[in-house]
């Protein structure tokens, strides 16, 4: 593993603070006359380009320096292609800039005004989402604890889930119908909780032959569980399939778990919830009658109107901030899906896909972008109906170095070889540690966009899109990889 010296690191921190200045008065310029060291870097891009891994797809490409403007290499640059989850750059800029860094979604639990009298709440209780992705179980417990703190001891009706903070599409345009019962495609709403999957655990029987014991968390809530999955022979390769019908919460469990496996040895597998607002309502029921609330009625999806209305307790999320490393650095798509419906949220209508995308699009002509060459089909690029340039994904990064939310955008991203989807790549390389950049991956497409210092600390910025490719994702990367290596190795 090479080892960064002091020195260099130094010249690198001093590269990046220094680059806001220079973005600020260096207008962006096209390849000129090039170096002999310059020269022979463009070769071996070239060369890492002709690899036959990725021969017969098409390759969007441009790389430029922050410190001067200039473009180092560029191959179909103004091509429109499928960014895959390179799309949640151009989601978490936009949040930012429309939302502000310190913005924090704010989930209630209301009440008529004038429905609490002596501990006890005459009507129902309503979970007012505000379309925070990463609402979960620890956060409706403290606002249990709350209400039982305050002397509320019963519900006489029960937990209604108000998911009208966004609109009613619950999933991507272009999104695959058979994505949909899996963890990375799950319906989006205002009132979302723990990533609106349940987790569903595999443990083999007492003897060859029997059925496999499943467990379900959260437990106890509606759905129904068919267990097709039989206890294997000792030595065998465990394969489980979990599977969720469309429309419905009933999931099969299929496959096979070999005798010896130990039950901690297989991971719990997520699988989507039909409807997040149901489900959050009535795992909030759960909760309040776990801390001492009792809830009479069953948990439904619905609003109390516009009648005036109590707040009893409240959820802050962490700032946006915080909330856009969660989004880029594991690549979230329920957060990219909730972040485009809150950048179109205003006070009087919900948020949806649509005013997301217009306020995105006007911003992003406003910053130098040619939204011709930019097609929005959701926040998270699971969608094949996205389109974009090399090019306007380089302007976005590059623009993003003057933001006065840049900070957090930048941090935002997985780093080489140490965090995110970036942490097993380019370990051991003068990449380890400096290239930050956001990674992007459907079928046959694959992308990588983001910032790195040279090795004599000129700061630099690239992306990367390949369409088409006939290989498996590996064949890709490994090109991106090499190609980013020598952005990092190169010294003029």
């Amino acid at each position: 593993m090479e080892v960064m010296s002091p020195s260099l690191r130094m010249r690198r921190t001093l590269a990046w603070q220094v680059v806001l200045a220079l973005a600020l008065v260096t207008p962006a310029g096209a390849l000129g006359r090039q170096s002999p060291q310059r020269a022979a870097l463009v070769s071996r891009i070239e060369a890492a380009l002709a690899d036959p891994e990725i021969k017969g797809g098409i390759q969007g490409i441009v790389v430029m320096s922050l410190a001067t403007g200039e473009v180092w290499f560029e191959r179909n640059a103004d091509t429109l292609l499928i960014p895959a989850s390179n799309q949640k750059l151009l989601t978490s800029a936009t949040a930012l800039h429309f939302l502000g860094p310190t913005h924090r979604f704010i989930t209630t639990v209301i009440a008529k005004a004038d429905s609490l009298r002596r501990g006890v709440v005459a009507g129902d209780l309503a979970l007012r989402g505000d379309g925070d992705p990463f609402l979960d179980d620890a956060a409706l417990t403290t606002m249990a604890r709350s209400l039982r703190a305050r002397g509320i001891r019963e519900v006489a009706g029960g937990v209604v889930g108000d998911p009208g903070a966004f609109g009613p599409q619950g999933y991507g345009d272009g999104w695959a119908w058979d994505d949909m019962p899996y963890y990375y495609s799950v319906p989006v709403s205002g009132l979302n909780l723990n990533s609106n999957v349940r987790r569903i655990s595999v443990i083999p029987g007492r003897r060859v032959g029997e059925r496999v014991k499943v467990s379900v968390w959260p437990t106890g809530l509606y759905g129904t569980v068919v267990v097709k999955a039989y206890t294997g022979a000792k030595g065998v390769t465990p394969r489980v399939d979990v599977e969720r019908r469309l429309g419905t919460d009933i999931v099969t469990v299929s496959g096979y778990v070999p005798l010896d496996r130990r039950a901690d040895a297989l991971k719990p597998i997520p699988v989507a919830v039909e409807n997040p607002a149901l489900y959050a309502a009535t795992r909030f029921t759960q909760i309040l009658r776990s801390v001492g609330v009792a809830v009479r009625k069953p948990a439904r999806v619905g609003s109390l109107g516009a009648q005036s209305v109590k707040v009893l307790a409240s959820y802050a999320s962490p700032p946006l901030s915080n909330l856009v490393a969660r989004l880029n650095k594991p690549s979230d798509n329920l957060a990219a899906e909730c972040m485009l419906r809150a950048i179109g949220r205003t006070k009087r209508t919900p948020g949806d896909v649509p005013s997301g995308r217009s306020r995105a699009l006007q911003w992003f002509s406003d910053i130098g972008m040619d939204t011709r060459g930019v097609i929005i089909a959701d926040g998270s690029g699971l969608s094949r109906q996205n389109y974009v340039t090399a090019r306007n994904v380089l302007t976005l990064l590059r623009h993003m170095t003057m933001h006065p939310a840049g900070e957090a955008f930048r941090n935002s991203l997985p780093v080489a070889g140490v965090d995110g989807t970036l942490r097993n790549r380019m370990k051991g390389s003068p990449a380890e540690g400096n290239c930050r950049a956001k990674t992007g991956y459907v079928s046959r497409v694959s992308s990588l966009s983001g910032y790195v210092a040279s090795a004599s600390g000129e700061p630099l910025v690239f992306s990367m899109l390949m369409n088409g490719h006939p290989c498996r994702n590996a064949g890709a990367t490994a090109v991106q990889d090499r190609i980013v290596k020598e952005l990092a190795s190169y010294r003029e």
